[in-house]
């Protein structure tokens, strides 16, 4: 459980913290499906990698859910299937994201959502227990949260970085939902953004600036 004290150790830890250089939101519904898949426990420069081969040479076949699904039907589910499917849309082997990638585009298709409107009216309506958790093998509430500050959604993400940062802060190891909520609410004390402060934790980490220490 977060208490006040909780958000005000994190919000003292975080008031230094540079403004964020940027804050990334996608327009477009494949490549929301792709880092999906794709950015969470997987280096920056591999994930971009495999984005930028599918834009040069997959995207002008592989544009709606339609096409997604044609071009997944030509592959086998399976590991030799999945990872020559890895290897056809990002130029990699990662065939656990590809088999990720097909519950994904599965999943969405059956509530509706076939497309980048459709996307961003369920990010900005959905709730991780009601309608995330569970529905696609190995995906869950750190990617569902990164999916959601894609569409514009003001939270953040459990991902290593913010975690390692409010766990130090509050001094104990935190679940996925208490570092969403102490995060947040260290937010609003600060009176930023949840997002912001989520990009700024993260940009820190990648400078290398060490985790705060518990007070």
């Amino acid at each position: 459980m977060i208490d006040d004290a909780d958000v005000k150790r994190v919000a003292v830890a975080a008031k230094n913290l540079a403004p964020a250089a940027s804050v990334t939101l996608e327009e477009d519904f494949i490549m929301n499906l792709f880092e999906t898949v794709l950015d969470y426990q997987m280096h920056t420069t591999t994930v971009v990698r495999a984005l930028e081969f599918f834009r040069a040479n997959r995207w002008i076949d592989v544009q709606t859910l339609d096409d997604l699904d044609a071009t997944l039907s030509g592959f086998a589910d399976d590991r030799p299937g999945n990872t020559a499917l890895a290897s056809y849309l990002w130029g990699n082997r990662h065939w656990r994201r590809a088999h990720e990638l097909r519950g994904l585009a599965r999943y969405f298709r059956s509530i509706g959502v076939v497309d980048q409107p459709t996307l961003k009216e369920w990010a900005h309506r959905s709730e991780f227990r009601r309608d995330f958790e569970g529905r696609v093998k190995g995906l869950g509430r750190a990617v569902y949260q990164a999916l959601l500050m894609r569409q514009g959604v003001d939270t953040v993400k459990p991902d290593v970085h913010v975690r390692r940062f409010a766990d130090a802060a509050v001094g104990r190891r935190l679940s996925d939902a208490d570092v969403v909520e102490v995060v947040t609410r260290a937010a609003r004390e600060l009176e930023i953004e949840a997002h912001e402060l989520d990009w700024r934790i993260w940009e820190a980490s990648r400078g290398a600036t060490a985790a705060p220490t518990s007070p």
